[in-house]
């Protein structure tokens, strides 16, 4: 009993970082989000769902300090002001996971010192019409279908909804944060916030391009993505994928205006 009260305390007082999901015991392990099986599968169980990222918390620090070392645009990278994890239904991770398995057995990623699947993380910016994740007592998502942001929380990214960019018909991504917040179409109504996911991107084999092919529905032949590096017309680096299963939203970053 004193040794619970002890732990509890620990979170309490900032000292360990707690639990996302109950936010009272602190986490099982220094590459863990819960304080055991039990709040990690209620949280899939309750997918999808967003929870909060404390200020203190090692991951605030390791995304956010992503976004603004990726922001390239201007000197100064907006503040971010929230985290949040985004917790997935477990058959869209399965779906996922079996996508990177499959890239990896086909081309042996981590035998090349590579993740598997020759996965990345990287940025993409879109319209957010509602103020979910402003309060993160108001978690709740909109059913407006032209906010992005809630339409991928709930079914994730699909490629039959993608506008048909410089690489053709697919989900963009960036590891430029300032690049992809050039599609976020600017903050919500009466929201003080620009909203950015960052993605789990299982890349594969990609062909680099320099110059765009806006006829593309599908990776080249003999590929899995296209990594579109600054060359003619482009200024900043994009990844495409034309899977649905390639990409994952992992987390939602909310950042001033």
């Amino acid at each position: 009993m004193a040794l619970s009260v002890a732990v509890r305390q620990g979170v309490k007082d900032g000292l360990d970082p707690g639990c996302l999901y109950c936010k009272d015991m602190p986490r099982d392990g220094p590459h863990s989000l819960f304080c055991g099986g039990q709040c990690s599968q209620k949280a899939t169980n309750a997918a999808p769902i967003l929870l909060e990222v404390p200020t203190s918390d090692p991951r605030f620090t390791d995304v956010a300090g992503q976004f603004k070392t990726a922001w390239k645009h201007t000197a100064n990278p907006p503040r971010v002001a929230k985290v949040y994890k985004v917790i997935l239904p477990q058959s869209l991770i399965d779906k996922y996971d079996t996508y990177k398995r499959n890239l990896e057995a086909a081309g042996n990623f981590t035998a090349k010192g590579m993740q598997p699947a020759n996965e990345r993380r990287r940025w993409h910016g879109t319209r957010r019409t509602c103020k979910v994740g402003d309060d993160p007592k108001n978690l709740s998502f909109c059913n407006n279908t032209q906010c992005s942001v809630c339409l991928i929380l709930k079914n994730s990214y699909d490629v039959k909804f993608a506008a048909a960019g410089m690489f053709g018909k697919g989900i963009y991504t960036s590891a430029t944060s300032s690049k992809s917040d050039t599609y976020t179409r600017g903050a919500a109504p009466g929201s003080p916030y620009k909203a950015m996911f960052l993605n789990r991107v299982a890349v594969g084999k990609g062909k680099i391009l320099t110059s765009a092919d806006s006829s593309l529905r599908a990776s080249p032949a003999g590929f899995d993505s296209v990594i579109a590096n600054p060359g003619s017309g482009l200024n900043y680096d994009e990844l495409i994928v034309y899977d649905n299963d390639a990409i994952r939203t992992s987390w939602l970053l909310l950042y001033e205006k």
